[in-house]
């Protein structure tokens, strides 16, 4: 009887889906209980601006919208970028995106969430402020990736990256030059020569790793350690899929994530790459949406290389906040068991655009998730 209702539960929300991504105002109806998530990434006020409180007020407090009651942001909230130094990554306290968010949303009723971004050394608040690792919510887990975590392959090479900086500071020749992509913002691992960047991130003190090789292993314990199948959403600034030559560490969480997905719906989210659109390289829309059974080409390292393969989860930009883009996550618990049935990802303009697909995908905005059995 209960799948039956479920069953049609679903027919009754896809229907009201597809109506809805025409238009923002015409959001689902959903039935039982509703808690929503915000996400978004790189608010850094680089070109077109900080467009963070105009995203948070987009999808606060508006008829047939879950209000949010945690906000996960992933990375790069200030500044134009490591190669220009402390003039491109300059100091700031998370205090300014804390009240930001709560121009629009209750304090007492929102937690707050900061993943670190290579553009966030100089935070007045120190690495602690940052968020990595798991957090309960109301039915679902978050989980925070740092950008060293994703960017080295092993603990070993970063921290051969900390001590050339230690040596050397930021005057290595060669040290920032443009890479491949002609994407002149972000430092490489590697240099094109195949010999390692330095690197003074301040996420070397992250509790939950250095890199992909000791990160995906604890994420890996904490999910062997959950009963019941209640979803996950993952947020790593830097992605997994094979783009700039950035994230050797990929492969590893691809395979560490793909073991969890067994158990459990897993969202990986992912930001960073704007600077591609921004300079007319539109690939990486293709990337907006993936769902499980969809094909990433996923990168490694020097050695893993490139690989194709198959996804078991689902993987998601969270939503650039330089471009105006977020996107709310909305978990819907039909029979208010404590555990979700269904998760809608649905993606939001801050400066007026509508999307009715994901990028270039062809996954309708927005997007449902019929979630695992409990």
């Amino acid at each position: 009887m209960k799948k039956d209702l479920l069953l049609a539960i679903t027919a009754i929300c896809s229907i009201v889906m597809i109506t809805a991504c025409a238009t923002e105002d015409n959001p689902p109806v959903w039935e039982g209980k509703t808690t929503s998530l915000f996400v978004a990434t790189d608010r850094h006020e680089a070109g077109n601006g900080n467009n963070l409180a105009a995203a948070i007020q987009k999808v606060a407090n508006r008829n047939g919208i879950v209000t949010p009651s945690v906000v996960l942001l992933g990375g790069d909230y200030v500044g134009s970028g490591p190669d220009a130094g402390d003039t491109g990554q300059p100091a700031f306290t998370l205090a300014d995106l804390r009240s930001e968010i709560f121009s629009s949303l209750n304090p007492n009723k929102t937690e707050i969430f900061f993943t670190y971004g290579s553009h966030d050394r100089n935070c007045t608040d120190d690495y602690s402020a940052f968020f990595s690792g798991p957090h309960r919510c109301d039915g679902y887990y978050i989980y925070g990736i740092s950008y060293a975590q994703m960017a080295y392959a092993t603990d070993s090479l970063t921290r051969a990256a900390v001590a050339l900086y230690d040596e050397q500071g930021d005057n290595i020749p060669g040290n920032n030059p443009p890479s491949a992509n002609n994407d002149s913002t972000m430092p490489m691992p590697l240099l094109p020569s195949g010999g390692l960047r330095a690197y003074n991130g301040i996420d070397i003190a992250d509790p939950y790793g250095i890199s992909a090789e000791s990160a995906s292993a604890r994420f890996a314990a904490w999910a062997d350690t959950l009963s019941g199948h209640d979803p996950i959403i993952v947020m790593s600034h830097v992605p997994i899929h094979a783009s700039r030559n950035d994230n050797p560490g990929g492969l590893r969480w691809f395979n560490t994530l793909s073991r969890a997905a067994q158990k459990h719906d897993i969202v990986l989210l992912f930001g960073h790459n704007h600077t591609l659109e921004e300079r007319g390289n539109s690939s990486d829309s293709g990337m907006y949406l993936l769902a499980p059974g969809d094909s990433i080409t996923v990168q490694g390292d020097s050695v893993q290389g490139a690989q194709r393969q198959q996804l078991p989860f689902t993987y998601a930009n969270a939503g650039y906040l330089k471009l105006g883009w977020c996107t709310l996550i909305t978990f819907n618990d039909t029979d208010a068991d404590g555990h979700p049935d269904y998760l809608q990802l649905r993606r939001f303009s801050a400066i007026g655009d509508k999307a009715t697909l994901f990028g270039s995908t062809d996954k309708p905005n927005p997007w449902l998730i019929t979630l695992k059995a409990k």
